[in-house]
């Protein structure tokens, strides 16, 4: 658990999601537009 306070201090935020399959979001996206 992270405080509330800790978060409004930082200079950065890093976040990892999953989706229901449990596949990660990758770390550079890739924008296909068709």
């Amino acid at each position: 658990e992270v405080e509330v306070l800790d978060l409004l201090g930082a200079k950065e935020i890093g976040v990892r999601a999953w989706d229901e399959t449990f596949n990660t979001q990758p770390e550079k996206l890739i924008w296909n537009i068709m």
